[in-house]
């Protein structure tokens, strides 16, 4: 099984040249009018939600407040499915739809968090359609016995990896995620270009990190307090000795960057599929043909 990474285009206004969901679910800040505590704004200028922290909140712009006047929350609806997390997920009754313009050859897009029953990608070269597929999101992957075929019932995909698709630069394109009668949502959308790093040997590790809390109430009771988990994933790779070059720039470009990664577009990603960061890349270089290097990521939440 290869191992890919995706990396990033970083989506500006530049880029998202339209979308049917509104930035309109709070009001925007006005200079004029004065605040109270707990009252919610957004703004259009930087995309966020802010909460104000205290009454009589007048003239205090939360673009550049220090958190005197304004708590930062979230990005907006609109741009949720840009902001490196999956628990922030945009959402829209029915279906969700984003049309993208990259400025940067992009062969690659996975979308991550997702509640829909089709995604569909549409590519345009101006007035021409050059590419269009829609992907059922039902995971057969939950059919394990006769019980679960006939009585399991239906399990949805929560993420879609696809590369190799036209995204050149100048071209649109068009994202549907469709849930008729329902609320469709995606918390992230990484659009870029991909990159296969190697084969994945064995001996990955998938390690699960709870970020839960165990705290005491004043008689002593246990109180578990959720918050939620991520991945670390230790991955072995068998590389050409003499690509190794190749995968240390890759690995360079991308640090500090949000990325998708994965094993396989098609199928089973085998757990080894994520939206989070390279944390470690130890590379030893056998002389006689193919090194095995081990790779560290961490997802996100």
């Amino acid at each position: 099984m290869d191992f890919n990474i995706i990396s990033p285009l970083l989506i500006t206004e530049a880029h998202l040249t339209a979308s049917n969901i509104l930035e309109d679910e709070y009001p925007d800040w006005d200079a004029a009018t004065t605040f109270a505590a707990g009252d919610l704004v957004l703004s259009t200028v930087t995309h966020r939600v802010y909460e104000s922290m205290q009454d009589s909140n007048l003239d205090n712009d939360p673009t550049v407040d220090d958190g005197t006047w304004w708590l930062d929350l979230r990005a907006t609806n609109r741009w949720s499915a840009f902001d490196n997390r999956r628990t922030n997920p945009a959402r829209r009754a029915d279906a969700i739809t984003y049309s993208i313009v990259p400025t940067m050859d992009c062969d690659a897009i996975s979308l991550w968090g997702l509640n829909a029953g089709e995604v569909r990608i549409a590519v345009w070269d101006g007035a021409t359609k050059i590419y269009d597929e829609t992907f059922v999101m039902v995971d057969r992957g939950n059919v394990v016995s006769s019980y679960t075929w006939f009585w399991g019932g239906v399990v949805y995909a929560r993420h879609k990896v696809l590369n190799g698709f036209p995204g050149y630069i100048g071209h649109r394109i068009d994202i549907t995620i469709s849930a008729p009668g329902g609320m469709a949502e995606v918390g992230n959308i990484i659009l870029g270009r991909n990159y296969l790093l190697g084969t994945v040997m064995d001996g990955v590790e998938v390690q699960h990190v709870s970020h839960s809390r165990k705290e005491y109430d004043q008689y002593g009771d246990e109180m578990l307090v959720p918050r939620g988990s991520t991945r670390k994933i230790t991955i072995p790779l068998r590389v050409p000795t003499i690509q190794g070059p190749r995968v240390m720039t890759v690995i360079s470009e991308v640090d500090g960057l949000v990325v998708s990664f994965y094993g396989s577009p098609t199928g089973g990603l085998y757990g080894v599929e994520g939206l989070g960061f390279v944390d470690d890349h130890t590379q030893p270089l056998d002389a006689a043909g193919d090194s095995v290097f081990t790779l560290v990521l961490k997802t996100l939440k």
